[in-house]
């Protein structure tokens, strides 16, 4: 077995390990990344398409609110970030309305979550209490396709707490703003990447991480299982997905820990409070952006048809579709969340595909043979079924208050943890606060060391 040895070793190439690679990395220490897949960025997954003019993003999309880290970055690396503005409307059974009212309707909901309930009870609990009576019925089911859609959360298991604890932006204007990286979401991890590539290891699956206080030994094969190496290190910095985390052993894409992380109660503790969140989405390539046609448009009795950026509707297996707005593409994307995205992501990827042309027909009350022809091509990843992931991401379940901070503490100061499901400021789920992990982590190594 080839043995290595350095100060910190790091697990996992997100944008979590990367930046907390960097940090430490600027500051003398010798760190190495161990990744499983043959790229960086983890739920970063941008591919592009001579055919498309726009990049095609299979994992993170969007610049959430403030977003102060990730626009920190954008503005080193002159990286412009597009808002997206535009217009939402809803489908019912193909026929076509603005939806301007969106977020009032929605705060309408959520403002009336308690942050301070004891006991805690489930976002589906509080809703079969009927807030807001009759004059909210229609809030209320919005605010279920949010926290389902937007949150991928199980309305039955996810808590009220945690959502009315920034589940939603209220009415503050900025934390509304959703924006794009122009350039595509992986220029941001290559950004953080860009002075650390020598010490970062593709194809490098971590199996099992054995450790005493100040001392790690790492176990590491490449994806065909065929070379077995092993790294030496004072610390590790683990930012592996949650789903790998809470993975049983044996199972794919699983860590073993020697002692277990038993050991420390509040990591049980957190890793029992937080779920991974389910999405399926696809990126279909139609021969044009049919909606913004004329004909289409006095079909739809709107012109404005071709400001949409976000259309929601009541379909069983893709209630969320968006555009490339504002730039001009032909491109539109599925998305659904929580079970339906679990049931579907057990499907192989025709069959989803097939689903998706047959739910955008419904959406725009389009015949199925003539949405057919109008798709050239779909791009989609099983985030649910990838071994590295096993996951979207994640949600605080009933009871979980406080498990982002837990899982966040670090074991004797030499395991120590980052990656979304760790950050304890409200951001979980986002590419700024997986940063922000990052840079946490590494400020907590640095200290021990």
């Amino acid at each position: 077995m080839e043995h290595s040895t350095v100060e910190v070793a790091i697990v996992g190439a997100g944008v979590a390990g990367l930046e907390a690679a960097r940090v430490l990395h600027d500051s003398g220490v010798d760190v190495a990344v161990l990744e499983a897949r043959e790229r960086i960025g983890g739920r970063i997954f941008t591919r592009r398409d001579p055919s498309l003019p726009v990049p095609i993003e299979l994992g993170a999309e969007f610049v959430h609110g403030s977003a102060l880290e990730l626009r920190e970055i954008a503005r080193e690396a002159r990286l412009a970030i597009v808002d997206i503005g535009g217009q939402r409307w809803q489908s019912n059974r193909g026929a076509l309305r603005r939806a301007d009212d969106f977020w009032t309707l929605l705060d309408a909901v959520m403002k009336r979550l308690d942050q301070k309930r004891k006991p805690d009870r489930s976002f589906q609990q509080f809703l079969d209490t009927r807030p807001g009576g009759a004059r909210l019925a229609r809030a209320r089911w919005l605010a279920l396709q949010y926290v389902k859609g937007f949150h991928a959360a199980d309305p039955a298991r996810v808590s009220e707490r945690a959502l009315a604890d920034g589940g939603s932006p209220g009415d503050d204007a900025r934390e509304r703003r959703i924006g794009r990286m122009l350039a595509g979401y992986d220029a941001v991890p290559t950004w953080i990447a860009r002075d650390i590539g020598n010490r970062i290891r593709l194809g490098s699956v971590v199996t099992a991480i054995h450790w005493q206080p100040g001392a790690v030994h790492v176990d590491v094969r490449q994806p065909a299982g065929d070379s077995v190496t092993a790294l030496d290190a004072r610390a590790v910095i683990i930012t592996v997905p949650l789903g790998v985390l809470q993975a049983s052993l044996g199972e794919p894409g699983a860590i073993t820990f020697d002692p277990s992380l038993d050991v420390e109660s509040t990591k049980s503790e957190a890793l029992r409070g937080i779920e991974m969140g389910v999405v399926t989405r696809l990126t279909l390539h139609v021969r044009e952006p049919f909606w913004t046609s004329e004909r289409f448009m006095r079909r739809a009795k709107s012109q404005d048809l071709d400001q949409l950026a976000f259309l929601h509707s009541t379909d069983p297996d893709f209630p969320v579709w968006w555009t490339a707005y504002p730039m001009s593409a032909p491109t539109l994307v599925a998305w659904t969340g929580s079970t339906r995205a679990r049931e579907l992501a057990s499907l192989d990827e025709e069959q989803t595909i097939d689903l998706a042309i047959s739910a955008l027909a419904r959406q725009f009350a389009l015949q199925r043979r003539v949405a057919r022809r109008m798709v050239t091509a779909a791009w989609t990843h099983n985030w649910e079924m990838d071994p590295y992931s096993r996951g979207a991401y994640s949600y605080l379940l009933v009871g979980g208050e406080g498990a982002p901070a837990k899982l966040a503490r670090s074991v004797r100061r030499t395991l120590f943890f980052a990656g979304e499901a760790s950050d304890a400021e409200g951001r979980t789920g986002t590419v700024h606060g997986a940063i922000a992990t990052g840079r946490r982590a590494a400020k907590q190594v640095f200290r021990a060391l």
